[in-house]
This record gives structure tokens, sequence and C-alpha cells, in this order.
């Protein structure tokens, strides 16, 4: 009985000092208030001169809370006691009550460091989830200053702040942002709040109702399927949804949401009652890959396009006062960068028409893609000189493309949606051998339910460890005409992945290395650090996770870009092509009609592009000869028009063409 009622009394203790700083406390100002009655009545009868009990009782608290007052009175009982009493309340006032204080001081440190208090913000980014796309996403928001500035202007906001909305928001996710940041780090302008997207109450503390853009990308897929993912940014949706419904602000927020199986895209669209545009990342990656494998130095320009430093973007301007303007007569309206076309607002969304024929003339409500350096450097010149008589623009004959062996390196949940894009060129035919660990059958099974036309593509899964070099060897990679590494779900993603990807490369180089016309390399990354070990190598890269966390942070500040991006890498549409500069000397485009050409090879930027206008195409860079190991690959992009150029036949010119050219 005694035990058991021990036991209670312990567990009540236990229950109250572990509820909080303010219950430990009380108990130890009660443990306190008990020791000096207890002492006081005590000390009463034992020393004299005290008139009352209650006189001892305040001579008692005062040797507690004052541990340094002694009395000076020779009274050596007196003295002892006071001893006594001053260690005493050393422990119990001195001592507990500041460890609880420090104690309360930390937690209350630590709980406001993990972020569980709601913000208060307005127009400002939400990013959700800590993904492989986060730290991408946050640092080109955080390098895109004249973007931010241009979005915030536009909101009546005039301070960028980012809410970074994470399962726990501890030191150690500041310092990798930290890190990732560098010169870009600030601490006032990033916030992170703990918490998971898909409750409420955890939405509500990055105050997504006031936000500016919400950005959503696609958790990172590993072995499992790929449906989790999409699963969990639909739940997200729905959960925003609901709530902005029944309160929706006067601006809603723009949301940008990656998924990765398109068909529930339009599902996905109609959750949301305000401007939403969705990112098909593994399409995007995919249509990539094999604009890359056709047209092997195509990822450099797209390096170059989505690049956060230095170099040429695609801007998209409101430009009311061109309405009416033919679009022969913008092309020579911006002296510094290169129209690439108009963006048409169609219903809730928008309509690109890229490469569009010289008559046709910009509506009222239409927008111009500029390609440019900056977004003052898109802008049009204040005089648009009339064209009294529009030239012809005579189309390319297509050639009929050859038939194409691949060899693909590796497996994952892309590869078959990979095998669809490869059958979407209806002229075009591919020979396929896939190599992985992952049993055939299984792969086979995968790409069966994948709905493309089959006889476009002859497919042929091969079960090995393409790290052997014995068994690399086998398949003789130097008689393809294109090698694809692609990454790994088997494996973490990030360093471990990458690791099977850069040695499947360096046996692939070796092996093939001493081969005159060796294939091109095309070599998936999702850690964009390790794309320094390929600078001096040849080869593409193509870094995943970097790419589409660009394109999100991109659309997020301008939301018609997401239409230009589709239109760039779909199969329909237009594509970027290279053209050798001695196609055109030889059909007499640059020396027939615009007199051009040179002995010595001299051209400026400006011939080259009447030479492309006159077939069709928009002339938007050159690549130089010889120079596939730099790091952009020879690829210079918007160049200054007025400057020669030497230029031999084997350089190419890099242009916007129809898809059939």
């Amino acid at each position: 009985m005694l035990s058991r009622i021990k036991n209670s009394l312990v567990f009540w203790i236990e229950q109250v000092m572990v509820r909080s700083a303010l219950s430990r406390f009380l108990v130890m100002l009660i443990l306190i208030a008990l020791v000096t009655l207890v002492a006081g009545f005590l000390v009463h009868p034992l020393i004299p001169g005290f008139e009352s009990t209650g006189d001892a009782v305040w001579w008692v608290f005062e040797h507690i809370v004052v541990p340094e007052y002694v009395d000076d009175d020779g009274d050596v009982t007196k003295r002892a006691v006071a001893t006594v009493l001053i260690i005493l309340g050393s422990i119990l006032f001195a001592g507990a009550i500041i460890a609880i204080l420090v104690q309360w001081w930390e937690t209350t440190m630590e709980r406001l460091e993990l972020g569980l208090t709601p913000v208060a913000l307005d127009a400002h980014f939400v990013l959700l989830g800590w993904t492989s796309r986060t730290l991408a996403m946050l640092e080109e928001i955080m390098v895109s200053q004249t973007r931010v500035e241009r979005f915030l202007r536009e909101r009546g906001a005039r301070r960028l702040r980012v809410a970074l909305l994470v399962e726990r928001a501890d030191a150690g996710r500041r310092q990798e942002i930290k890190q990732q940041l560098g010169e870009h780090w600030n601490p006032r302008q990033i916030v992170l709040r703990s918490g998971s997207s898909l409750r409420l109450e955890d939405l509500g503390r990055v105050d997504f109702k006031h936000a500016g853009a919400i950005l959503i990308p696609a958790a990172d897929t590993t072995t499992s399927s790929n449906l989790d993912a999409d699963s969990r940014t639909s739940k997200t949706l729905m959960t925003l949804a609901a709530e902005l419904e029944e309160t929706l602000p006067e601006e809603a927020p723009l949301i940008v949401a990656e998924i990765q199986e398109t068909q529930y895209i339009e599902t996905l669209r109609a959750l949301y009652p305000g401007p939403m545009e969705i990112i098909a990342g593994d399409e995007v990656i995919n249509r990539l890959m094999v604009q890359s494998v056709r047209h092997p130095g195509l990822s450099h320009v797209y390096a170059e396009f989505l690049s956060d430093s230095s170099g040429s973007h695609i801007y998209v301007r409101k430009e009311p006062q061109l309405a009416g303007v033919s679009m022969q007569a913008l092309a020579q309206a911006f002296p510094k960068g290169i129209l690439l076309g108009v963006v048409r607002p169609q219903g809730d969304g928008f309509q690109a028409l890229l490469n569009p024929p010289n008559d046709m003339t910009l509506g009222a409500g239409d927008r111009v893609a500029v390609l440019a350096a900056s977004y003052d450097d898109a802008a049009p010149s204040t005089t648009v000189r009339p064209i009294a008589e529009l030239s012809e623009r005579e189309a390319p004959e297509a050639e009929m493309p050859g038939e194409r062996r691949v060899l693909i390196l590796g497996w994952n949940h892309r590869v078959p949606a990979l095998m669809g894009e490869f059958a979407s060129y209806p002229r075009e035919r591919y020979f396929i051998d896939i190599v992985s660990q992952v049993t055939a059958s299984k792969r086979e099974k995968r790409i069966a339910v994948e709905e493309f036309p089959k006889s476009r593509l002859e497919i042929r899964q091969l079960e090995f460890d393409y790290t052997v070099p014995a068994f690399l060897e086998s398949v003789d990679p130097a008689a393809y005409d294109n090698v694809v590494l692609v990454t790994s779900e088997r494996l973490k993603p990030g360093s471990e992945s990458d690791a099977r990807v850069i040695l499947g490369y360096l046996l692939l180089r070796e092996i093939v290395g001493k081969e005159k016309g060796r294939p091109p390399v095309l070599v998936e990354l999702s850690d964009p650090s390790n794309a320094e070990l390929f600078e001096k190598r040849s080869g593409e890269i193509l870094l995943s996770s970097l790419i589409v966390s660009r394109m999100l942070a991109r659309v997020a500040l301008r939301r018609e870009l997401r239409v230009v991006f589709d239109e760039l890498f779909s199969s329909g549409g237009c594509e970027i092509l290279f053209r050798r500069i001695g196609e055109y000397g030889s059909a007499g485009s640059i020396r027939q009609q615009n007199d051009l050409a040179s002995t010595n090879g001299e051209r400026t930027f400006a011939d080259l592009e009447r030479a492309a206008d006159a077939q069709g195409e928009i002339a938007i860079g050159v690549r130089r000869s010889g120079q596939g190991r730099t790091p952009h690959g020879g690829v210079e992009l918007n160049p200054k028009r007025d400057e020669t150029m030497r230029l031999s036949d084997g350089d190419e010119l890099i242009v916007l063409a129809a898809a059939e050219s």
C-alpha cells in the first residue's frame, strides 16, 4: 500500500514537472514555501530573539532568497542555521529556479528555430516540401533579382520573402541552404517552417493565402511507383484549393506544380480556382534527352536558356505599343535581342506561337518572347521601321532521316515514357538496346503498357551490369549512333546514383576512346556538383533535377514561360536545330540574296539572320566546331549583330525552325 502511494506521488510529480517550464517553476516555489515554513517553525523555539513565528519564517525566507545575507551577532547556533539556509537557498532558489529558466529559454528558442509559429507575409514565395529540387529552386529565385523585382512590383510588394515548409526546419536545414546560396544567403529573406504540405494546419504556417506564388515540386522517386509522388502533389493541391475556395483572396496566388504522370494534368488543373501552371518534370527530361540524341550538342543550348548566371535567357514582355506590327518588322525592333515569337492569351492560359510567319501581326493582348542577355536588352527600340514589302520565306526541303541505333545504359521509371518520346517523331525509326540489371521481363511489361506506336521502335532488353568491362564490351558500344546513361533509382538519389553513372561513362570512354567516329554520349546526373567532373571531357551532361527546378522557378516568376518551354521541348511545333554554315553558302542564300559571303569566311550575325529568315528559320546563335570539350560546347547564343565573325563551313548556325525542317 505504501509502495503504491509512493509510486502515485512520484508519478504525479513527474507529470507536473514534464508538463511545462511554468509547472516546474510553480513546483519549486511551493517547495521553497514549504521549506521556509517548516524551517521557521523549527527555528523559532531553538533560537532566541524572534518575537513571533512569523518573524522566524521571514528570517528563514531572507536567508534562502538572499544567500549572501549572514547575521553577524556572535550567536553560533544562529549563524550555523543561517549557513544551512544559505546552502539550501543556493540549491533551491539560485540553482533550480535559474536552471528552469535556462531550460525554458532553450526550449523556447528550439521551438522558434523549428518554425512552428505562423508567419504573416504578403506576395511572398512559398516552397512546399524538401526534395532534390528545393535548393535549386530557392537559388534561382534568390539570384533572379530583376525578375523578382518585376514580380513584386506587379503585386505591390517591395521586399523578397521566401517561406519554406519542410518536415523539420532545424539548424541542419539552414546550414544546407546557407552553403548552397553562398553570397546570396539572407536570413531575413528566407523563413523556414516545420510541417507537412498534406496538413492544412501546417500549411497555415507559411501564410499560403497571401502568397504571390506557391511552388510544389514532386517528391523524389525511388524504386517505388512514381504514383506516390503524384498522389502527394494531388493531396497538397486539394488541401490548398479547398481552403482558398472558401476564402479566395482578391488576387489568388499562382500555383506552379510538378507532376510526373501527364494523364493527371487536366484533373489537377480543375482543382484550383486561381492561376496554375503544371510542369510534367519527367516529360521535360525525356524530351530533352531525345532532342539531344537527335541533335548532339543541343543540351548546351538549353543549359544556357535555363542558366542562373550569365548568358542569354528567354524573356516575355508586354509591349502594347507594338500592336499591329508585322513579325518581320518586329524582328528588326530588338537591337540586343532575338525575337522568337509571340505568347498569346488563350482562355485561362496562354499559347506560344514561335517562329511565326512574317505577315502575322502582333495582337493587342499578345506578349513577345525575346532571347536576350537581360530584361532590359529584351526591350524594343523606340521606333520600329516599317517594311514596305514582305519577303517570302522558303522552307528548306526536309531530309528523310535515316535509322538510328541508340544504346541506353541504366533503368528508371522514366525509360518507358522515353521510348514513347522517341516514337513521337513519325518520320524517324530507332533501334534501341536497353542495358540494366533489372529483369528484362519486368522492363518489357512496363514498356508494353505505354501507349505509343510500337512499330516505330525496335527495342531489345539486355540484362547485365554495364559497370563490368567485359559485359559492356560485349555489346560493342562503338557500333551505336548514340549512347545514353540514365540515373538509377535502385540507389540513393544523388551521389550514389551518379557514382554508378560516372563509372559507366569512364568504362565506355575507355572502350571506344580510340575508335574513330565514336558515338556521342549523353550522361544524366542528379547531383549538380558532379558536373564539374565533366568540364574537360567529351560528352553532354543533363542535370535532370536542376533543369526541372529552374523551370519551376522561372515559371513562378513569369507564368507565360511555361508554354514557351512546352513548344521548344515538344516533338511538334518548333525545335532548335544545328545547320552547317556551308549549307547556306552552297545554296547561295547568303551570296545571292544579301551579297554576304566573302573569300575569307568573315560574316556578321545579321547576315546569318537574313539567310536563316529566307529559309523560314530564326537564327539564335552559332556553334564553333572543335569545341565539344569546352563547358559551353562551342555554343554562343545571341551574338552581337554588327561584329564580324570568322566562320568556317564546319561551324554551325543554331536556328529555331519548324519540326519538319
